[in-house]
């Protein structure tokens, strides 16, 4: 198995800096979320799931987009990013006014 390079830290801040501009612009899925999240730790799916109290399982099928992970699950995910689940509008090239529903 080849060896994985952790990302430095100058690399994790420019990481970082990306993903936070990603979430606030709403272009990011829960997997890519997850999966820019364990990559930003330099750790391996097993190693990430363990430091945040997850299985690898989960960690696994969410960022292949397959699993159906629980809140709780996210939120401890997202938690070390200072995140957590809530609910998110939908982002429409021609927003709706309130009052035209």
């Amino acid at each position: 198995m080849p060896r994985r390079n952790r990302p430095t830290r100058d690399e994790q801040n420019a990481l970082r800096l990306a993903f936070y501009e990603r979430i606030d612009r709403g272009d990011m899925t829960i997997s890519e979320a997850v999966k820019a999240m364990r990559e930003m730790t330099g750790l391996t799916q097993a190693e990430f799931a363990a430091h945040r109290g997850v299985s690898r399982r989960v960690v696994q099928d969410t960022e292949r987009g397959t699993g159906n992970p629980t809140v709780d699950s996210l939120d401890s995910i997202a938690r070390l990013f200072g995140l957590r689940v809530g609910f998110v509008p939908i982002r429409r090239k021609n927003p709706v006014s309130p009052s035209s529903s």
